[in-house]
């Protein structure tokens, strides 16, 4: 196994145990509505929106040319 498996396994395992340790039951107000989810699925969505939102304002942003 190469360096980045191992990487991306400890990172899991991490995961796992961070979604274990967060189960108890959050609300979650936008706007008009309001959803009652766990702790780790709120922060985990959060997480992968704000992900989202840095990689399409790197795929949208114009290319700087080298001259």
């Amino acid at each position: 196994m190469g360096p980045k498996v191992i990487g991306l396994i400890i990172l899991l395992v991490f995961l796992v145990i961070f979604a274990i340790q967060n189960t108890q039951s959050v609300v979650v107000e936008l706007l008009f509505w309001k959803i009652s989810t766990s702790a780790a699925l709120t922060i985990l969505v959060s997480y992968l929106i704000g992900f989202l939102t840095g990689w399409l304002v790197m795929i949208l942003k114009p290319r700087a040319k080298i001259v």
